[in-house]
């Protein structure tokens, strides 16, 4: 008779915990896409308020990396991927790497229409990118990730979620909204929100009406699909809410990246031969990824002490790189030609130049009138390739293999060092 008791006993608080696993699974589904789960760390990396180098490497891993017998030089402490060019990161504690860069990096963009000769628009098809060098305010655009869930009781193989590969949580101040000066990125009330298909397959690019434009970056002028503008009949509320939100007075458009429709990467890159692949990017500026030393960041911290004061938020992550490793001495990096992230190989392939986007507060969306650029600019115009007033800070990358994965807390392993010469575009 115990022992039925007990196995009765055993068997209901089984099924509780059964009953309560499938409650949560169901709240969690309610809180995001269907079949889906969210992409990115729990608790973001300090990186955010990021200022003292000591407070991010311990004495024993500085003991380590200083060692010249060593051939790891350094740690991966962040990853961030921007979904949306210009808009607001997404960190992530490990990334699949293709040949284009991290997976979900710079696949979508904003455009607006460019304008003719006499100042008028020149016409619908003749888009152009846009940054937060022109529109500080796509800073305070937020992004969600969330990727097919196996587990999810709604996970299916012709779920629309899981044949687009996920799906884009974007949300935004509504027009009119303010935004606080607090100096916590966790802080500002969003209103509203949409959701568009990470990678939309052919019936849903067809169902949705999105259609092929091209649209210019820099010198490139792609293919690529164009998911709405606010010239079209049909366009959603939220394309003209960001417009007015970030104040673009001309026409404006969401693209993606288009299958087959990369931008090959010449100029600093390794070629086919030596790769087997050219490299390509999305809508990346120029390279697949790029990488900076915390150490880096730290000293121009030093220097801001004195010429900015009064500037605001992580100076990190105003250079919106995909990786900040923490280890060598500030700069080391400078001379990286190959290194080694946990198993993947990497060509360290130039320096990166740096306009007047950092000067945007990531956690605001503001702009400073000079800095940090003007205060790196003094001391870190270094590479006659560039040429002069062009300031360098971290360097670009190409990965050597057209797929891998990189994990925060993954090694570094210096293997070629040399000289670097900027290539302009």
């Amino acid at each position: 008779m115990f022992n039925l008791v007990v196995s009765f006993l055993l068997c209901t608080v089984l099924s509780l915990f059964l009953l309560l696993g499938r409650i949560r699974s169901i709240s969690g589904h309610s809180a995001g896409p269907r079949a889906c789960r969210r992409l990115g760390v729990e608790r973001p990396q300090n990186l955010f308020h990021w200022r003292n180098i000591k407070d991010a490497l311990s004495r024993k891993q500085e003991r380590r990396f200083l060692d010249d017998s060593s051939t790891v030089v350094g740690v991966v402490e962040g990853l961030y991927v921007y979904p949306i060019k210009s808009c607001r990161a997404v960190e992530v504690a490990e990334a699949e790497v293709f040949s284009a860069g991290l997976k979900y990096d710079r696949k979508y963009t904003f455009a607006e229409l460019r304008e003719g000769p006499n100042g008028t628009e020149s016409g619908s098809t003749d888009w152009r990118f846009v940054t937060q060098r022109k529109y500080g305010k796509l800073a305070n655009i937020k992004l969600e990730i969330w990727e097919p869930d196996p587990d999810s009781i709604d996970y299916a193989p012709g779920e629309p979620n899981v044949q687009s590969g996920g799906v884009l949580v974007v949300r935004y101040p509504a027009p009119g909204d303010g935004i606080s000066n607090s100096d916590s990125i966790n802080d500002r009330e969003v209103q509203r929100s949409f959701e568009i298909p990470f990678n939309p397959t052919e019936g849903q690019i067809r169902n949705q009406g999105y259609v092929m434009q091209k649209m210019t970056i820099w010198k490139d002028t792609p293919n690529a699909l164009l998911i709405t503008s606010t010239d079209r009949s049909d366009a959603p509320p939220w394309i003209k809410d960001i417009q007015a939100y970030i104040g673009c007075s001309k026409h404006f458009a969401l693209f993606r990246v288009a299958s087959g429709n990369d931008r090959q990467v010449f100029r600093n890159a390794p070629r086919r031969a030596e790769l087997g692949h050219q490299s390509v990017v999305g809508f990346a500026d120029g390279y697949p990824l790029n990488i900076l030393g915390l150490a880096s960041v730290a000293d121009l911290d030093q220097r801001l002490k004195e010429t900015a004061p009064g500037l605001t938020g992580s100076t990190a992550l105003r250079f919106r790189a995909n990786i900040y490793f923490k280890g060598p001495s500030a700069y080391a990096e400078d001379s990286w030609k190959r290194i080694r992230i946990g198993q993947h190989l990497y060509h360290v392939t130039c320096r990166a130049t740096r306009c007047e986007l950092p000067n945007t507060d990531q956690m605001t969306g503001k702009k400073h009138l000079s800095q940090p650029s003007k205060t790196i600019r003094a001391y870190r115009d270094i590479d006659e390739g560039a040429g002069p007033g062009k300031a360098c800070f971290g360097m670009q990358m190409v990965p050597a293999s057209e797929q891998g994965i990189i994990r925060v807390g993954d090694e570094i392993e210096l293997l070629e060092t040399g000289e670097h010469r900027y290539i302009p575009q």
